[in-house]
């Protein structure tokens, strides 16, 4: 638990004290030596000791000056100094002045060093609490800070005409005196594996570094500016509050580069009217849709137009007659490359007519292509719920995609659902509840070690969740927790079966973050542990 570094040049004295005394009944674990001063100082930075024994008289750098080195980055480390009879005044000197806890008396006697050495641990255990108190309160007051930032920007983003003033400068009492600018901030992920495993602290982190970098590139601030975040699934929105140490410069859409790949941002206009900024973290967060037409960029600015210069360049976007009749054929042909080819064409009108229409008219055409789906499914009896996802209901599978490309090509493999579902003779003993149990089961093992959500697997497969789910428990008797156990579990099965892999190794290939979990689990299916299944392979 604890670390002690011994600083002594005679090679005898340091070997004695090393075997003197129990230290691992004293709390220490680790322990290392030094020949001099200087040595124990660079050793100290690498191994960061709770605990110093030193020597005064050493050669290149005394005990003193070394700890004194020491206590400028080490201000909890305790010493004791070893000291013969004529330094003991000079010893007595340097604990008056400070950073010494005791010192041993050469040759030492054992019952009262031993005695020193416990009224040392007793005070280096009532550092460590104080330590961990102290952190627990900062990361408390850390948790509160974050909450509240959270708490505001999604009060923003759920009231339009919100009047947020006065929160602020309750929030951020320091900047009462302060003329205070706002500057609202988007950043979206798109991970590059779709059923990555999503780590909400790691992705706040890797949108609040790309914030950062951003606002130091556009004010050149020394002082880092205080951000208030929240993130939503996917998308992280800040509010940046500029005080006036931050200059105001004309934000260019070349003026900075997003780094990964898999992030895009978008910057909006700064303003000092709080009742503004609801709108204009809207505005910030639409920008970020002209990633669909504005190809391999990562960083927008909202589109600066007036209303009548909108009416004036806004184009009529409707889908064709003949597209609609081609997309109907395609649906009740189940003729794949058909449906491919056409919604690829419809991404590539939509995307020449974007620039020049609304935002709204461009996902009204979205919109009009998955009625027109719907609609053939009502007709043909194809239940919708089953596929019908709540991205598509509600238009947020925009939100899911970096390229319009992208978002068509999910479309088509929707309506190929679609249209596969229609072509069965669609009845209660068909097959095609059975096919999909079998898709979902190949869909979970080629991601087997990793999290698969019901929500996961109805959005790949075009359901609503909670059909889904009715189809577990009605076609196979069981929840989908259940279907996804027994599927890891039978995979960790064959996985015993190979000594190659050590059964901590099959716990995680499995999915299981818990090493604990894994055994139970696996004894709940089995009757057995991992450990008695594999021996039944004599492993």
């Amino acid at each position: 638990m604890y670390k002690l570094l011994i600083v002594e040049d005679e090679p005898l004295i340091r070997a004695g004290l090393q075997h003197y005394f129990d230290w691992a009944e004293l709390g220490f674990t680790t322990i290392v030596e030094a020949v001099n001063g200087k040595e124990g100082w660079l050793t100290a930075q690498h191994v960061q000791p709770d605990l110093i024994i030193t020597d005064i008289r050493m050669p290149e750098m005394d005990g003193l000056q070394m700890i004194e080195h020491i206590r400028a980055t080490r201000p909890d480390t305790l010493f004791i100094i070893l000291t013969g009879f004529n330094d003991f005044e000079y010893a007595q000197k340097a604990i008056r002045l400070g950073g010494v806890y005791a010192f041993l008396l050469k040759p030492l006697e054992y019952d009262e060093s031993f005695a020193t050495l416990q009224s040392c641990m007793a005070a280096l255990k009532q550092k460590h609490d104080e330590r961990a108190q102290r952190m627990d309160l900062e990361q408390q007051a850390s948790e509160i800070r974050t909450y509240k930032s959270n708490q505001l920007v999604k009060y923003l983003l759920e009231n339009e005409h919100a009047a947020w003033d006065e929160g602020i400068r309750q929030h951020l009492h320091d900047f009462g005196h302060l003329t205070i600018r706002y500057q609202p901030m988007v950043v979206t992920w798109f991970p590059q594996d779709s059923v990555s495993f999503y780590d909400k602290r790691e992705f706040r982190q890797q949108a609040e570094g790309i914030i950062r970098r951003a606002l130091e590139s556009v004010y050149r601030s020394s002082i880092p500016i205080p951000l208030l975040l929240y993130i939503d699934k996917t998308k992280c929105y800040a509010i940046a509050l500029l005080g006036d140490q931050a200059s105001t410069y004309e934000v260019e859409p070349d003026s900075f580069t997003v780094s990964n790949s898999s992030l895009f941002m978008a910057i909006g206009k700064a303003t000092s009217d709080s009742s503004q900024l609801p709108q204009l973290l809207r505005q910030t967060d639409q920008a970020l849709y002209q990633r669909y037409y504005q190809v391999n960029r990562q960083f927008f600015l909202p589109v600066e137009t007036n209303e009548t210069q909108t009416r004036a360049k806004d184009t009529r976007l409707l889908l064709e007659e003949t597209d609609k009749n081609r997309l109907i054929a395609g649906l009740e042909s189940g003729n794949i490359r058909d449906i491919e080819e056409l919604m690829q064409r419809l991404a590539t009108d939509l995307r020449t007519h974007m620039p020049h229409t609304s935002l709204d008219r461009g996902f009204a055409y979205i919109q009009d292509i998955i009625s027109i789906t719907v609609r053939f499914a009502h007709r043909n009896g194809v239940p919708v719920e089953g596929v019908y996802s709540e991205k598509l209901l509600k238009l947020t599978c925009v939100d899911d995609f970096p390229t319009l490309e992208a978002l068509f090509n999910w479309l088509a493999a929707w309506m190929v659902q679609v249209s596969e579902v229609y072509r069965e003779e669609f009845s209660s003993t068909n097959h095609q509840d059975v096919l999909i149990f079998e898709l979902i089961e190949a869909y979970i093992k080629e991601h087997i070690d990793q999290d698969i959500t019901l929500q996961m697997v109805a959005d790949r497969f075009f359901y609503n969740p909670s059909y889904l789910s009715r189809i577990f428990k009605r076609k196979l008797d069981k929840n989908y927790m259940r279907f996804v156990t027994e599927i890891r579990i039978h995979y960790a099965q064959e996985c015993l079966k190979k000594p190659e892999y050590l059964v901590t190794d099959v716990c995680a290939m499995c999915g299981y973050k818990s090493y604990k979990h894994f055994v139970k689990t696996f004894r709940s299916i089995t009757n057995m542990t991992p450990t008695d299944y594999r021996k039944k392979w004599g492993w």
